[in-house]
């Protein structure tokens, strides 16, 4: 039986009834944009996907391991209303997606959104363009959070071994352990043991909560509220305190980094059109309630930021934790279970960039699609595109042997990619002035009219904003180490992108459209 909304569009669904009426109806919502079924086993309830959802963005532990760039930046102010900025524009990016998710609900998330809104002349082209930029958005996601959990295991050897000279390829082969162990357990181990993903978000709600009670009951100093929400301390050396402040911005960006995780796994999902965009609102709720907390309670904890920067470990909050503790085992409890979460971020970052890719391969994008668009019969994940991915960190990896400028800059990257990706629909939305036939009323998730159009603007504005400034550099004069090179990743992404298109997407790839 066709659903409400199917019938609302006027579209067919194509398949026969189902003996479950949930599973049928997911299928019929699959039919509409003509993606066929790849037979992904549907697995993922709402508290799990919810759990999964949160472990890619983990934004309190975002702020944690970036930290000093927001301090560097404007301080505490840039800090506090950094994130209340940041928060409500990806409110309003969740908005965006989460309204075309409860229509469209497959793993291509923007990209199959960009597809079916765009006029049939540009629709390959810019579902291209949104798709491969998500992709790269991903594969550097998963580069970051396996830096940040390897330097938080290596702070905490600093530390406890003083004479421990690290090197850069220390870490490099720590980095290249954890992100082989995450690729072997997606393939052989995430699907009978999703129950991870519910640890790994219980331990880091508690871990949190035990470091923003524990750290300011603790201390011993006297903090300034006046100077902490209004002082804004220009660290750039000759920007305008405007531009520092947007600068600055990435820390908080960093937040909401995987906001689109939920779209990627809408196939894996029960209900995923009911599901799904409350899973994407509710990343950004739950990342508000523990990101602004957090970053009230360090700058509350210690009162000489300016120190934690030049910490041997490395790792500034590190350093704040054993001075508002006064104690380092506790402070290093905490960034063991950092690591432990971090751990499990690194996997779900892994199981849900390899959906895209298999989506992307699915719509023929990618060479060798016909072997990256396939499931493995008995272990129901797709494991070429598993492994792809995690070549592709392993490969970003090895820039940071080269440069840790270079590797920062491809991981800064990360949330200016992704915000592209997510724009480009939100555009077209706006030109089809949310036609009720790409946007039918009854829906399982609508706002009124006025917010839609609100959201699907800032949406677009902050993309352009983080587009510019996030390639600024971060202090003036600007030197060969204090250059920021995510304009030169991002060109060289460009590059990539163009030249997959010319040699062998131009021809073959096809991305979804309605059925008329």
């Amino acid at each position: 039986m066709e659903s409400d909304s199917l019938k609302a569009s006027g579209l067919k669904s194509g398949h026969a009834a189902s003996p479950d009426p949930e599973v049928d109806m997911d299928k019929g919502q699959l039919a509409v944009t003509g993606v066929p079924d790849m037979h992904m086993k549907r697995n993922l309830s709402m508290i799990s996907i919810i759990a999964l959802g949160y472990n890619n963005t983990n934004s309190w532990i975002a702020i944690a391991t970036s930290f000093a760039i927001a301090i560097q930046s404007g301080g505490a102010v840039s800090l506090l209303y950094g994130i209340i900025v940041v928060t409500t524009a990806m409110f309003c990016t969740g908005v965006t997606l989460a309204e075309l998710a409860s229509v469209y609900p497959t793993a291509g998330g923007q990209y199959h959104f960009t597809s079916i809104l765009a006029p049939s002349r540009w629709s390959r082209v810019l579902s291209y363009s949104s798709g491969i930029a998500s992709v790269f958005a991903w594969i550097t996601l998963g580069a970051s959070i396996a830096l940040a959990a390897t330097e938080a295991l290596m702070a905490v050897v600093i530390r406890w071994h003083p004479s421990y000279e690290a090197e850069s390829w220390h870490y490099f082969l720590v980095y290249q352990l954890m992100n082989a162990m995450m690729v072997l357990y997606n393939i052989f181990l995430t699907n009978k043991t999703l129950w991870v993903y519910n640890l790994g978000f219980i331990l880091s709600i508690l871990t949190f909560l035990a470091i923003t009670i524990i750290c300011p009951a603790r201390s011993s100093v006297h903090i300034s509220t006046s100077e902490t929400w209004s002082q804004f301390a220009n660290g750039s050396g000759g920007w305008p305190d405007g531009i520092s402040f947007l600068t600055g911005l990435s820390t908080p960006q960093f937040m909401f980094s995987g906001l689109d995780a939920a779209l990627h796994l809408a196939e894996e999902c029960l209900e995923p059109a009911r599901i799904v965009p409350k899973t994407v609102l509710v990343t950004v709720l739950v990342g508000l309630l523990t990101g602004f907390p957090f970053a009230i309670a360090m700058l509350y904890s210690y009162n000489d930021i300016e120190a934690s920067l030049s910490t041997p470990t490395g790792f500034p909050i590190y350093f704040i934790w054993e001075k508002a503790t006064h104690s380092p085992i506790a402070a290093t409890a905490f960034m063991a279970a950092m690591f432990v979460v971090s751990f499990v971020a690194l996997n779900a970052v892994h199981q849900t960039a390899s959906r895209l890719t298999w989506s992307f391969a699915r719509d023929n994008a990618l060479f060798f699609s016909h072997r990256l668009s396939s499931i493995h019969p008995s272990l129901g994940v797709p494991v070429n595109a598993l492994i792809l991915d995690g070549v592709a960190v392993l490969l970003v990896g090895i820039v940071y042997v080269c440069s840790t400028t270079a590797f920062n800059a491809f991981i800064s990257t990360t949330v200016i990619v992704a915000q592209i990706s997510f724009a480009i629909p939100a555009v077209l939305l706006l030109v089809r002035r949310r036609d009720p036939h790409y946007l039918p009323s009854n829906r399982p998730f609508k706002v009124p009219h006025a917010l839609g159009y609100a959201a699907n603007t800032v949406c677009i504005v902050w993309a352009i904003i983080l587009t510019i400034f996030f390639c600024f550099p971060t202090e003036l004069p600007v030197t060969g180490s204090n250059m920021n090179y995510a304009s030169v990743v991002l060109a060289v992404m460009l590059i990539l992108g163009v030249g997959n298109w010319f040699a062998y997407a131009r021809r073959n790839y096809h991305g979804p459209r309605l059925e008329m």
